[in-house]
């Protein structure tokens, strides 16, 4: 394999989305053995604000709240991704999860009438999205 340059290839990455340090160290550890080269790349990328996981994850909890993604889900994958707990408040970007599991629970159910089968499969899917049980309750509730 050629040579590459790391911090080329870096900008390249960053170019197409965000990355997390730990991803993008991931990705980068592809091209190149020599950690101290690795590490010297990503210092100078987090120098130059090109990096940075507070940013990575706020881009993110946006995206996928958008989404239709809950802050379980949301939070899970953030670990994945090696962001630290710290990094992010999930509750603190102004975003109301229980309209947005009440959205996704009005759609899934298409305004009509439903049996006790047809609500548990929506719940598992609010669930599965990554929704907490008492903001599923509740969006339940205020459509009942």
């Amino acid at each position: 394999m050629e040579p590459v340059n790391l911090w080329n290839k870096a900008l390249d990455l960053l170019s197409r989305r965000e990355h997390s340090v730990f991803e993008l160290r991931t990705k980068l550890k592809r091209f190149s053995e020599n950690t101290s080269e690795l590490e010297d790349t990503i210092k100078r990328l987090k120098d130059s604000k090109f990096l940075d996981d507070k940013t990575f994850s706020e881009s993110f909890v946006r995206s996928k709240s958008q989404s239709g993604y809950g802050p379980n889900y949301i939070e899970q994958y953030l670990r994945k991704k090696g962001v630290n707990s710290s990094d992010y408040d999930i509750y603190g970007y102004d975003i109301d999860w229980a309209a947005i599991c009440h959205e996704l629970y009005l759609r899934k159910s298409k305004g009509k009438e439903l049996n006790h089968k047809e609500k548990e499969k929506i719940l598992r899917f609010l669930a599965y999205r990554g929704f907490s049980y008492e903001i599923i309750k509740n969006a339940q509730k205020d459509i009942e």
